[in-house]
């Protein structure tokens, strides 16, 4: 993959992304092999932390801290369901970004691009390096409680684990798995990232694009070198386009729609818990300082999509705007008649939504917010 390379890099290091090119039968079965065991281990740690929950809980402090564990790992295992079953579907969209219409066609087009790929990376690296220091400091946490004798995570166990090699061997699985789900969550989350603003570095390159067409038609019109009818395709190839653009979102926001709903679900839940488990443990410095970190990232992670969804809302609307001051009086009746066509699309927000839930915007991170401190007012209550 060309594009968003970095993303699927780390997806092929997690087991989910086989590299396209592979040709080799047996290397894509063993590397089949090593999804299913990434997948297995994912909701292995699902079922035991659920019966934990269920089985062995019983009181409120080790149900937060087993809830938050347990609606991370159910939000990593979406997401890992959704790139491995939708694998041909997320091909076929970075397909529709190098080919025609969405790819850039001259200088100015790539300059463009490359502005948003680079961010785009640039973005990237830092939210791993972010997830990177919270998960290096749940392990350190982690490997101090297998040297006084406990399990890294809590969770229910179908089996007696007080046999010194297979309590090393579950230790070394819980330890490994958590480092999986971390790297599988940024994966994804720069993913669906750099999807999002993949749609304004389409909407920027069809402004580019337009603006000239416009410009050389009316020079052409000036210089009368052309008649309308034989320049009048220009035009309503840009409708084409922009009208790709829209169905290019609406395949990014199918594919994830499972991810987005699962996200901002548990978010909710495990904002208002772990704020809530602060609060109430505020003189337990080393407890409090991990969740702190852990909530910190669970913000970004919210936010991240909340803002990439909003630059889309933003992108879509301004473009009537930016059409309206183009140079387009000199132009004929059809080809004004298709750039209000453009202009009364572009009046109805793009936006990517999370089933019914939510509308990915600013607004909605701020209500997210809102309705995490109202729920946890009603937790201390």
């Amino acid at each position: 993959m060309q594009m968003l390379a970095l993303n699927f890099l780390i997806y092929k290091f997690c087991g989910l992304w086989r590299p396209v090119e592979w040709s080799s039968n047996i290397a894509k079965l063993l590397y089949n092999a090593f999804t299913f065991v990434v997948l297995i281990s994912g909701y292995f740690t699902v079922f035991a932390q659920l019966m934990d929950i269920v089985l062995i809980v019983d009181n409120i402090d080790d149900f937060a801290t087993n809830t938050l564990m347990f609606l991370t790992v159910v939000a990593v295992c979406c997401k890992t369901t959704v790139v491995v079953l939708r694998r041909n579907a997320i091909i076929n969209l970075i397909q529709i970004l190098l080919k025609a219409p969405c790819k850039p066609c001259d200088k100015d087009e790539t300059i463009i691009q490359s502005k948003f790929d680079k961010f785009i990376r640039s973005y990237s690296i830092k939210y791993l390096l972010l997830v990177t220091t919270s998960v290096t400091g749940t392990t350190i946490g982690a490997v101090l409680n297998v040297m006084h004798g406990h399990l890294p995570y809590r969770m229910w166990l179908p089996f007696n684990y007080d046999i010194p090699a297979v309590f090393w061997t579950v230790s070394i699985h819980q330890i490994v798995t958590n480092i999986f789900c971390a790297a599988i969550n940024t994966g994804t989350d720069t993913l669906i990232f750099g999807l999002f603003l993949q749609t304004c570095a389409q909407f920027e390159i069809f402004e580019s694009r337009l603006r000239k067409s416009i410009f050389n038609k009316t020079i052409r019109y000036l210089n009368r070198a052309l008649s309308s009818s034989e320049d009048k395709p220009g035009i309503s190839e840009c409708v084409r386009q922009h009208l790709n653009i829209y169905k290019y979102a609406k395949t990014v926001n199918v594919i994830f729609n499972p991810v987005l709903f699962v996200q901002f679900s548990g978010s909710i839940l495990i904002l208002c818990t772990s704020v809530y488990y602060m609060s109430q443990h505020i003189t337990d410095r080393s407890e409090s300082l991990t969740l702190l970190v852990y909530t910190i990232g669970m913000f970004i992670q919210i936010y991240m999509y909340c803002w990439s969804g909003n630059e889309v809302i933003l992108k879509s609307t301004s473009l009537g705007n930016a059409i309206y001051c183009m140079n387009w009086p000199l132009l004929s009746s059809n080809e004004r008649k298709e750039l209000l066509i453009i202009m009364l699309r572009s009046s109805i927000p793009l936006k990517f939504t999370s089933s019914f839930l939510i509308t990915l915007s600013l607004q909605s991170y701020s209500n997210i917010l809102k309705t995490s401190y109202s729920a946890f007012n009603v937790l201390q209550s």
